[in-house]
């Protein structure tokens, strides 16, 4: 039987040299450079676009129109009034514009602009605002980072990853225009222990979105994202703001997730408690979906959501919500989803719903993009 045997590079050439003259072995020892830090600054773009081909099956069949012939329907559904029949089209409802630069291992900094559908400027046109602009400073405590700047609120940071289809709709507390996504402020964010089971963000805010401060008061938020299990997630939220004339804003949020084999299953319930010297207004809802991917290119969604627009008035419309859609990925980072949203609405005591149920069905494009 014939052997044979492997000897690293560096030590055949040591053994060798061992028997050359000693001029000899200092040139044939090979020299080991010491290692050197990563190059910084270093940069990388990225970004993404949502948009869709929209057509209202069903909404107000009674059209409206301005003194320059636009429709003054709503084109989507929001829950507020219905939207118009037959509208349809194309629309972007946001773009993502987004640059991190790592300064040091240390610190590092990211500056996003977001188109958003929603805002216009005074020409009616898509308008660009500032998303996030913030210095982030890696363990400043033990598994700890601490942010400041124009920072992503907590509100509903986990859930929408959970939830994967931002580009679908947003999850039930965005959706209903319960807080803001961005804030100015300060936050340390991080975990207790290394397992990464116990998570904690806490946040200080003005409390005016993306816009500048306007008063002396602040806002606060506290999430605790937690893994008890695993592939089980659990998140209980809360935020405050205060306001002058007794003016109080209090917004309890749970989210419960739970991870399958090829899919997934969530559940958000929130509660918004509005305090002002004319009594308290509680808007309050929950939602829960599911999503089920099949094959890497094929994926389903589906998802409910009840909301009640004030729990303490017997007289208000409630409605609920609705969203199916399948997900096709023809290439890595681009995605083709043909979906569908439906909006029924329940008049409570005096309070009359909407004459019609809103449907509108849309084939919708996602791609991200990113550049080292």
């Amino acid at each position: 039987m014939r052997l044979s045997y492997r000897v690293p590079a560096l030590a055949l050439a040591a053994a060798l040299a061992a028997f050359a003259p000693s001029w000899a072995r200092a040139q044939a020892i090979p020299q080991i450079l010491p290692q050197t830090d990563p190059d910084y600054p270093r940069g990388r773009i990225s970004g993404l676009v949502f948009l869709d081909y929209y057509w209202n099956a069903d909404g107000d069949p009674q059209h409206h129109y301005g003194p320059a012939g636009a429709d003054t329907n709503q084109v989507n559904i929001n829950g507020r009034s219905n939207i118009g029949e037959e509208l349809n089209g194309v629309q972007i409802r946001r773009v993502y514009f987004q640059y991190d630069n790592d300064l040091t291992v240390k610190y590092t900094t990211r500056f996003r602009l977001e188109v958003d559908g929603r805002a216009l400027d005074s020409e009616n046109k898509l308008t660009v605002n500032l998303k996030n602009a913030y210095l982030l400073v890696k363990n400043v405590v033990p598994r700890g980072n601490f942010f400041v700047g124009m920072l992503s609120t907590p509100i509903w940071e986990n859930v929408e990853g959970f939830w994967k289809y931002r580009s679908i709709e947003r999850t039930i507390a965005d959706f209903r225009g319960i807080g803001n996504a961005s804030d100015m402020g300060v936050e340390l964010k991080g975990f207790l222990d290394d397992d990464h089971r116990i998570g904690y963000m806490a946040m200080i805010g003005n409390g005016t979105g993306q816009s500048p401060e306007t008063n002396l008061f602040k806002k606060g938020y506290v999430s605790i994202p937690l893994v008890p299990i695993k592939n089980l997630k659990f998140e209980p939220y809360w935020d405050y703001m205060g306001g002058p004339n007794d003016l109080e804003q209090n917004t309890y949020k749970l989210f419960t997730g739970y991870e399958l084999n090829r899919g997934a299953v969530g559940f958000e319930i929130v509660d918004r408690l509005n305090h002002s010297p004319s009594g308290t207004v509680e808007p309050f809802g929950y939602s829960l979906f599911a999503r089920m991917a099949p094959s890497a290119k094929i994926a389903a969604v589906a998802r409910f959501d009840h909301w009640e627009s004030n729990t303490r008035s017997p007289n208000r419309v409630d409605s609920n919500f609705y969203i199916a859609g399948l997900d096709w990925s023809p290439t890595s980072n681009v995605h083709l989803m043909p979906n569908v949203e439906i909006m029924t609405y329940d008049g409570k005591g005096t309070a009359v719903a909407p004459a019609y149920t809103d449907v509108q069905a849309r084939l919708t494009f996602y791609y991200s993009y990113s550049k080292p």
